[in-house]
């Protein structure tokens, strides 16, 4: 084996071989070879000692022995001053040697890991930092002040911290709350200081966890609440009493969310040029100072100074639609999945449990004089049709509005857009409609409900809703200077904007 000749040549002197004498040389006279004809030659008939060579009876004038084969014994490895064959078997010096080689090698292996690690730890740190990612106080501070700002982090999807945070900052006269289907009603249509915060409840225990936390803080002095029908299921939702503290922690420099620009690069989200950002930003060639997140960054996703939510790569084109053609939300009702669950047949009727829990955090809301005005949002028309084929399985959604007026609840049903003259076009997926449809919901709500004129600018409703039928989207010059574009394929006629109306809103 070669690793053993190489530390058998660097071995102490004294294991080394010793030298062996040289073999006598015969004398000239004895050393001729018997004739191989006569037989004299042959092991099997000479007797013992007969034609041997031999310091005894080999004369010094003795003849050179004519060539022939001769056979000669196979070198010894102690006869050989040179060293041991690689035949030789290892001793256990030769084994400690090795052993320690291989233990030098992983200790240098171990160096030049941990010499990567304190790299490439503080880069992390260092680009999520530059990115934004992690940075709600930074991002709240910037639009606390007013300033057009995004924050759209691909780190976590729960937005309670966050939107938390900016109520603390902000202290609304009025706010829009429930899932991310409320997130698009803009502050650009309110008169007084608004907030949206939208996609803080996924269920009614959150709802109310949610409620008490933002009033700790700030008592706005109207609330517009949207409703989930799911939440009215006992399969979403078994307990709907249960206290669910508000999530918190989930913008931290933990393990996991130091791997995730890792994992987004091996993946394909972020390119090189993006990893190397914070570096490129020394040369002013970085990460936007009014965008914090890299859904932000890259394609101006996120929630802007009003908390609202732009899907701007979607309807720009930057990124296909994930629920193209409302093909993912028609699956889901056709399969009864997901939040399109379908009731068992022992319920009749939205579950009475959940509309008293929904009438006790009303109740909490309206003892401390805040006025609020609640509906159902809206479904696109081909997803709401689909879900009539299964009319018994959703006695959540079409029986809720009346459900909820027997408890006192006075609640506007958007649940079909033709009810407020929207149409698909307006829609971002199956359940989530866009900016305009939302302006549309909130124009019918202030015209039901007068006490809310004083919070709505009716004018920039109308405006928007008139130049921009059939759009997800009011152009924003703060927010990108893209179009949009029919981005679902399905024939919407979209526009591109002047100048003029291209430019920052107010």
């Amino acid at each position: 084996m070669k690793i053993f000749q190489f530390f058998r040549k660097g071995s102490s002197p004294a294991t080394q071989p010793h030298e062996q004498p040289a073999p006598p040389q015969p004398d000239a006279v004895s050393c001729a070879m018997p004739d191989a004809a006569s037989g004299t030659g042959s092991t099997d008939a000479a007797p013992e000692g007969a034609g041997q060579i031999s310091p005894q009876n080999c004369p010094t004038d003795c003849p050179a022995p004519s060539p022939g084969p001769v056979s000669r014994p196979e070198a010894s490895p102690e006869a050989d001053p040179a060293g041991p064959t690689d035949a030789s078997p290892p001793t256990a010096t030769h084994l400690l040697s090795g052993g320690a080689y291989l233990l030098r090698c992983f200790k240098t292996l171990g160096l030049l890991v941990g010499l990567g690690l304190c790299c490439v730890l503080p880069y992390t740190c260092w680009w999520l930092y530059a990115s934004g990612d992690l940075a709600v106080e930074r991002a709240v501070a910037a639009q606390q002040t007013g300033q057009f700002a995004l924050f759209g982090s691909g780190i976590s999807q729960d937005f309670v911290d966050y939107k938390l945070q900016l109520h603390a900052a902000v202290r609304p006269e009025i706010i829009a709350i429930g899932s991310s289907r409320v997130m698009q009603f803009r502050g650009h249509y309110f008169s007084r200081p608004f907030l949206n915060m939208g996609g803080v409840a996924g269920n009614l225990a959150v709802l109310r966890s949610t409620v008490d936390a933002m009033l700790r803080q700030h008592r706005p002095r109207a609330v517009i609440l949207g409703l989930d029908f799911w939440w009215f299921m006992p399969q979403w939702e078994a307990r709907p009493f249960d206290e669910v503290p508000p999530t918190s922690g989930s913008y931290a420099y933990t393990l996991e969310n130091l791997r995730k620009p890792w994992t987004w690069l091996l993946e394909g989200k972020i390119s090189l040029t993006e990893l190397a950002a914070p570096l490129l930003g020394l040369v002013g060639m970085g990460f936007r100072d009014d965008r914090f997140g890299i859904m932000a960054q890259q394609t101006d996703d996120g929630f802007g100074t009003d908390g609202s939510w732009y899907y701007t790569a979607e309807a720009t084109g930057l990124k296909p639609p994930f629920d193209y053609r409302f093909h993912d939300t028609l699956a889901q009702v056709h399969y009864g999945i997901k939040a399109f669950y379908r009731a068992a047949p022992n319920q009749p009727a939205p579950s009475m449990e959940h509309l008293d829990a929904l009438a006790e955090i009303c109740c909490r809301l309206r003892s401390r004089g805040i006025q609020t005005f609640i509906f159902i949002p809206p479904l696109s028309r081909q997803v709401l049709e689909a879900m009539r084929q299964y009319e018994d399985g959703y006695p959540h959604l079409f029986q809720l509005r009346e459900a909820l007026a027997e408890r006192g609840l006075d609640v506007l049903d958007f649940s079909d857009p033709r009810s407020f003259a929207s149409s698909d076009c307006e829609f971002v997926d199956g359940f989530h409609g866009g900016e305009i449809a939302y302006a549309r919901i909130l124009q019918r709500m202030a015209d039901r409900w007068p006490a809310l004129l004083s919070f709505v600018h009716m004018e920039r409703i109308a405006t928007a809703t008139r130049d921009w039928q059939g759009h997800v989207f009011v152009p924003d010059a703060r927010l990108t200077s893209l179009p949009e574009i029919d981005f679902m394929h399905t024939g919407c006629a979209k526009r591109h904007p002047s100048p003029q109306q291209a430019e920052a809103r107010p």
